[in-house]
């Protein structure tokens, strides 16, 4: 070759370099995209400009403004999942872009028409509606963890905060909340217009805005007002409420600021009561959106609706400083946010309930819940990766939200009260306004400790699943033994995985044995194969420990008696675990559960208590054998309705009692109480206690229940809640046909949009006596995950699955989900796993049931 051929192909090569242009970022946000873009784009202001019709049904149209500094003069992509007639104008650094496109989910904004240094974007749009939430008397917008991107184009990552600014027109009698604070209110033609003030640099999924029919409140904090937008349309129910909602929050706020050392990192502070909001809460700075039925709690409450309550406003307080001010770089350590929310709230809720065993409401808060997932061959660790942010709704659930409290309080013990508390100080200091992973969380944590927390994050954090612990004889030594502990589910975790941990362990309410567990198994000299030896889950050791059958028989007679709340509350998860284990005959622990229903007074256990019956009960023994059970059951509870002086326990048994009615005694007893001829001592009913019992009346086929429905809907002081029972009514008929019409409505995205009303319906259908019927929804349940967890908020998969799933017992059903996952071997993983979790009950019913019947 001479070289005037090689500088010949040397120039075609790098002309062709020339115009070779990268194609468009895959849809959604990948890792990749995000992390280069971080590394370009610093001081980032929104202005958010909305015109909002009178009719729902039409379009709203926006303008933004995006001002930004770019460190290097490159083409940048916006974030816009939306066709391309929503984009109507861009223009770049005064210039107009005259094709516009949106390509797989992004703007382009060319090199060319960018400068180093500061840039101003201004975009002419209509907003997607998918995650604005749109009412006849009210909207709001809700962006996580993803979803700015679907109804504004933006840089839709956790770690390129920016200052938000909103202006929206609205109808004239509405009023209207963002994060920022209100700066100009004026009337225009029958319409007003408001402004707000930017926010302090936050996160895209933070961003909030609504306007609607609300009503408003304040109270005075620290020479700001803390604000409650709501529309409870019961006097009565809000003014029972409103007073213990402010006190709670400003208590929560002095609190933070005084264990973090650290001010409200905010400029304003705002509550937003939504009914049927998706969530407990969501923590947006300015503009904190509750569920107006969990703040605003019913007559008479039970105690876990009072501790729900209490710990829902004390966790989304803390995430102002944790989450809001302190961001995670990437979605997949959202749990940190939320395991610093939950771990505050434990804490600042202890001196509201002075009478409470603190350390048994953090057991029963945590552990059924965690184990839940934990146990299940889906299981996922606490520290998850996530490639693209698109299914980054995927990551939540009861390991985010209940096992990493647990591995909080986990390294709270090793490192102690102080030193934690002394690192999570420079974290939030050194952080403040930014981002910050767990590892920044552990180097300043780890400076004040001797322990390695690597090594203990690793397995703790990292992998799935919880260890089996177990005891046999020594090898070695016929007078000692070993204690051990593998994975669950062999091939989930790494191999040689174990996780180090302390075990507490008694052989009697006062005989204390605490071994340190830092290796997959160690010797031991005391005989643990004793009958009455107790093995603890408690806020140091965690997992299934299996009991000899011995000591299975001995604790199902003795736990009822345990003197200790704090040990028989233990004793209460660890039995319910080796039930579903398989090694308890069902007959026996719903004799155990009866006897605990029926004795157990303190109101944290006896909820747990219930629970257990109605899972047993429905789940894991045959329809027969529940007919049988049925009579002698209802009386025995519905006797110790009365007993009870506390009327939150007197509420929890009633529901439980409701909820196994079979017999036409108790059914017709039922109906007398929900049409007033039958009172139950000291208990009112709310609208949903009257929607609970009327679901429960008709699904049971009560011969009056259409009379009934009627009767309840006509009793209901809510306007939301007779728009919420109609859209019910459906499931609760008789018809077959009429059911499955309204399931095959579900395929259209339109009919979901009150999520938390689907997920009732669906255990409507799914209910335990409809499903030889309902399981043919289960193929094409199934089916539709993909769309619902692309379409859907964070939970709404979760839900869909469980209350699908919730009902069935029968192998059949399992079967279905099971070839339904062959059949897709490509299926993606975070969806796979969220099948098996949601389907691990099914498959340990017929499981059980087959062994025992």
């Amino acid at each position: 070759m001479t070289k005037y051929t090689l500088i010949g192909l040397l120039s075609v090569f790098l002309f062709g370099c020339s115009i070779y242009q990268k194609p468009a970022p895959e849809n959604g946000v990948s890792h990749q995209l995000a992390k280069h873009r971080a590394t370009l784009i610093s001081d980032l202001n929104y202005q958010l400009s909305i015109i909002v019709p009178d009719d729902k049904d039409e379009p709203i149209d926006g303008t933004s403004t995006i001002e930004f500094d770019l460190k290097t003069k490159e083409t940048v992509y916006l974030d816009f999942k939306a066709s391309n007639n929503q984009l109507h104008a861009l223009t770049i650094n005064d210039q107009s872009v005259k094709e516009l496109d949106i390509i797989n989910e992004h703007i382009k904004l060319p090199a060319s028409m960018l400068n180093k240094g500061t840039n101003t974007v201004q975009v002419q749009f209509t907003l997607g509606d998918g995650a604005l939430n749109r009412n006849n008397d009210y909207f709001y917008a809700l962006f996580v963890p993803d979803r700015a991107r679907t109804a504004i184009p933006c840089f839709d990552q956790p770690d390129i905060k920016g200052r938000f600014a909103v202006k929206m027109e609205i109808p004239e009698s509405w009023t209207g909340i963002a994060n920022g604070e209100p700066t100009i209110k004026q009337a225009k033609e029958g319409r007003t217009i408001l402004e707000f003030a930017p926010s302090q640099p936050i996160s895209t999924y933070l961003w909030a805005f609504s306007a609607g029919t609300y009503q408003y409140d304040s109270v005075k904090w620290n020479g700001k007002n803390i604000g409650m937008y709501h529309m409870v349309d019961d006097s009565a129910k809000y003014n029972r409420n409103i007073e213990e909602v402010f006190r709670q929050t400003l208590t929560s706020l002095d609190w933070l600021e005084d264990f973090t050392n650290y001010d409200y990192p905010f400029e304003t502070y705002n509550l937003v009561a939504i009914p049927s909001f998706q969530f407990g809460g969501m923590e947006h700075p300015g503009a904190t959106y509750y569920r107006a039925e969990k703040i605003f709690l019913d007559e008479n409450p039970t105690r876990n609706e009072e501790l729900a309550r209490a710990n829902l406003i004390a966790h989304e307080t803390a995430h102002m400083w944790f989450g809001d001010l302190v961001t995670m770089p990437w979605f997949d350590e959202v749990w940190l946010k939320e395991v610093f929310a939950n771990f505050m709230a434990d804490k600042i809720t202890q001196p509201w309930f002075p009478d409470m065993n603190h350390d048994l409401r953090f057991l029963m808060a945590h552990f059924p819940a965690s184990y839940s997932v934990d146990r299940t061959a889906g299981a996922n660790p606490i520290g998850q990766k996530l490639k693209n942010l698109k299914n980054a709704g995927t990551l939540y659930g009861g390991i985010i939200y209940h096992k990493s409290p647990i591995v909080m309080k986990q390294l709270e013990n090793i490192a102690g009260v102080e030193n934690l508390k002394t690192g999570i100080r420079e974290y939030v200091a050194n952080n403040a306004y930014g981002n910050a992973s767990w590892n920044d969380l552990i180097d300043c944590i780890d400076k004040h400790t001797e322990s390695d927390l690597k090594v203990w994050s690793n397995a703790w954090v990292f992998e799935p699943g919880r260890p089996v612990l177990f005891f046999e004889p020594s090898t070695q030594h016929n007078d000692s033994w070993r204690l051990k502990q593998i994975a669950e589910h062999q091939g989930l975790a790494s191999p040689k995985t174990y996780w180090p941990q302390e075990i507490n362990i008694l052989q009697n309410e006062s005989s204390h044995l605490q071994y340190q567990m830092y290796d997959a198994k160690i010797s031991i000299e005391e005989n643990l194969e004793l009958e009455n030896t107790l093995f603890l889950a408690d806020d140091v050791g965690y997992g299934l420990v299996r009991l000899t059958n011995p000591q299975s028989e001995y604790w199902l007679n003795q736990t009822c008696s345990l003197s200790d709340e704090l040990l028989r509350g233990r004793m209460v998860i660890n039995l319910y675990e080796n039930f579903l284990d398989g090694d308890i005959h069902p007959d026996e622990f719903i004799t155990y559960l009866t006897k605990g229903v029926t004795t157990e007074t303190n109101p944290i256990i006896l909820n747990q208590l219930s629970k257990q019956l109605q899972t047993a009960y429905w789940k894991f023994i045959p329809e027969i054998r529940r007919v049988e059970l049925a009579p002698a059951l209802e009386e025995s509870i519905y006797a110790c309705i009365d007993k009870h002086e506390s009327i939150a326990n007197k509420k929890t048994l009633f529901r439980l009692w409701s909820n196994i009615a079979l017999s036409n005694e108790s059914i017709d007893q039922l109906a007398k109480i929900t049409v007033g001829e039958v009172n139950i001592n000291s208990i009112s009913f709310s609208d949903n206690d009257l929607i609970s019992l009327v679901t429960q009346l008709s699904i049971k086929e009560h011969a009056r229940s259409e009379e009934l429905q009627t009767y309840v809907a006509n009793q209901l002081k809510s306007q939301h809640n007779k728009e919420k029972l109609a859209f019910l009514l459906p499931t609760l008929s008789d018809n077959a046909a009429q059911r499955d019409e309204f399931f095959l409505s579900l395929s259209k995205v339109e009919n979901r949009s009150k999520e938390g009303w689907v997920q009732n319906a669906l255990a409507n259908l799914h209910h335990p006596l409809r499903t030889k019927q309902s399981v043919r929804y289960l193929h094409k349940t199934l089916e539709q995950l993909e769309e619902i967890q692309l379409t859907g908020d964070i939970f709404f998969p979760i839900g869909w699955l469980g209350n699908s799933f919730s009902g069935h017992s029968s192998q059949k059903a399992f079967d279905i989900s099971n070839q339904f996952l062959t059949n897709n071997p490509n299926y993606p993983k975070h969806l796979k796993l969220k099948v098996l979790q949601n389907t691990d009950l099914t498959k340990r019913a017929y499981t059980i049931k087959n062994k025992y019947y």
